[in-house]
């Protein structure tokens, strides 16, 4: 199995911001297995045929969606409908939140920490004013051990307040086995994020 990389770059029209900016939510390089043709397909299937997950919303923002992917084999409830990328990562953007599901195989997988601090590493060098808040630290995510790390970083400035967009970047890396790993970025603007919230959205997360 081989890996080649990809560069995943978020780029999102935010009415409440009044322009297009480019958000950095995993500006990072991963290895991503190129295993020839894929296994499947990754299909958005929202829950009880379109209307938000159970009834909840997440982070009092978008109603949740839940996103099965064909592919790699996992779900997740996500703020709005995902869609799949020519690279294997899924992802929706907001007015002022979004999520990205990248799956990284091969020996990188193994080593989850390191992961987590080699993405650290790269992220100042692509995230404008990039600061890490915490992290990377352990948690558990429906039984499979967990790399967190929290941080922020600046989106330009807003043209109808004038003032700095600064948005909030939590990233949990899922293992499933030695050999996968599933990265899940959740970006927020800050003056909206709720730890528990983004907690929670990762928390929906599952290897089927």
């Amino acid at each position: 199995m081989l890996e080649s990389p990809a560069t995943l770059t978020l780029v999102f029209k935010n009415k409440n911001f009044g322009g297009t900016v480019a958000v950095l939510t995993a500006a990072v390089t991963f290895g991503i297995a190129a295993c020839g043709t894929s296994s499947g397909t990754a299909v958005a299937q929202p829950a009880d045929g379109g209307t938000a997950a159970g009834g909840e919303t997440t982070n009092g923002e978008a109603a949740a969606i839940a996103y099965v992917d064909g592919r790699y084999h996992y779900r997740i409830d996500a703020p709005g409908r995902m869609t799949s990328g020519a690279d294997g990562s899924a992802a929706v953007v907001g007015p002022s939140e979004r999520l990205q599901v990248a799956i990284v195989q091969g020996t990188k997988a193994g080593d989850v920490l390191s992961l987590a601090r080699d993405d650290i590493a790269s992220l100042p060098a692509t995230a404008t004013d990039f600061h890490l808040l915490s992290g990377p630290g352990p948690m558990n995510i429906n039984g499979h051990n967990v790399e967190k790390f929290i941080y922020t970083w600046s989106a330009g400035t807003s043209p109808v307040t004038g003032k700095p967009i600064k948005l909030v970047g939590i990233r949990y890396y899922v293992s499933k086995d030695k050999a996968t790993v599933a990265v899940i970025t959740y970006g927020i603007v800050s003056n909206q994020y709720d730890p528990q919230g983004a907690d929670d959205i990762a928390s929906t997360f599952r290897w089927q």
